[in-house]
């Protein structure tokens, strides 16, 4: 089996395991950095990796017993079992899992400052949305988990750091991960991935059938983002180079115009949604210099606009589903 196959099904097994529902325990006293009625506590990330790495393979199924109550969430309540067991040690045992490991080590030594913004950004949340309750964070090695580099459920936010070794990384082009993906799996952009990642939950979807809906949809999550983490850039918010989000900036008058001009705001057309809403290299209308997700671009700027007229609070704007009345009662319109 190819390599990096084999570590990409041993990896997918070691959350198999384990589901993201339940409030992962505690006990160590890493506890969150913000509970539902705003106190603020020290946030530590726990780092599986680092625990599941050290582990000494002659005494593996003993050492997963001192792992099992500060990362249930990984190992649930069946990793005594042989297969599991199994799976994991050869895992583990991996020489490329290894030596991704070692890589993440190197680029992640301490998260201490990590730690720190997502404390910040959590008390932000718990500030702006009643009854938050922060979730704990985890980071692992996922054997280039590239489809799901961030995990959250209301309970847990699982970090791939595999996934986040830079845009320059050799493993990545190996994988057949695209350059458009790889510009952005920086540590720069854990924070803004995993916030928008918090944000899905509070949208109420009509599943966006239309253009509009899908770019207000992508708006919301955008300005979640954005609002709890101030001091991040733009351009990282929507996983775009700095030239990009200056491209879109200097562009905005003429992206919205084609809208209008072609009657797309509320398509539902498969082709049309595709062109401005998926990932790409560039957005097929306009020049190779543009962005692909223009229209979720638009619809941020959308949001904002009308979170400023509106006044109204986050989980109100978030949970809205009328796409129409957002956009009348934003005012948008981009100057030429």
């Amino acid at each position: 089996m190819n390599p990096i196959r084999k570590s990409l099904l041993l990896a997918t097994s070691l959350l198999v395991l384990a589901g993201c529902t339940q409030r992962p325990a505690t006990s160590d006293g890493n506890a969150p950095s913000a509970t539902a009625d705003g106190e603020n506590k020290p946030l530590r990330i726990k780092r599986y990796e680092k625990a599941l790495f050290n582990l000494k393979q002659q005494d593996f199924a003993s050492g997963l017993r001192t792992l099992a109550t500060d990362y249930q969430v990984f190992l649930g309540r069946n990793y005594t079992s042989p297969e599991a067991l199994e799976q994991l040690s050869a895992f583990v045992g991996d020489a490329q899992n290894q030596e991704i490991y070692r890589e993440c080590m190197t680029l992640y030594p301490d998260l201490s400052a990590m730690e720190s913004e997502f404390s910040n950004a959590f008390s932000r949340i718990s500030e702006a949305v009643p009854g938050f309750r922060a979730p704990a964070v985890y980071t692992y090695v996922s054997g280039f988990d590239f489809a799901y580099p961030v995990k959250y459920a209301d309970s847990a936010l699982i970090i791939a750091l595999d996934m986040y070794l830079g845009s320059d990384y050799k493993g990545y082009p190996a994988l057949g991960i695209p350059n458009y993906i790889s510009q952005r799996l920086t540590p720069d952009h854990i924070l803004p991935d995993c916030l928008k990642e918090m944000a899905y939950p509070y949208l109420k979807g009509n599943q966006a059938p239309t253009l509009l809906d899908a770019m207000t949809e992508e708006g919301k999550i955008l300005w979640f983002a954005g609002l709890m983490l101030p001091e991040t850039k733009e351009n990282l918010i929507i996983g775009y180079s700095a030239p990009q989000l200056k491209w879109c900036e200097d562009n905005e008058y003429n992206i919205w115009s084609f809208l209008i001009e072609n009657e797309l705001l509320y398509s539902k057309d498969a082709r049309s949604m595709s062109m401005f809403m998926s990932d790409g290299p560039f957005t097929a209308s306009f020049s190779q210099e543009s962005p692909a997700r223009t229209g979720a671009w638009v619809g941020w700027q959308i949001v904002k606009a009308y979170a400023e007229k509106s006044g109204k609070g986050v989980a109100e704007i978030m949970a809205m589903t009328d796409s129409q009345e957002i956009l009348e009662q934003s005012g948008y319109k981009p100057r030429k």
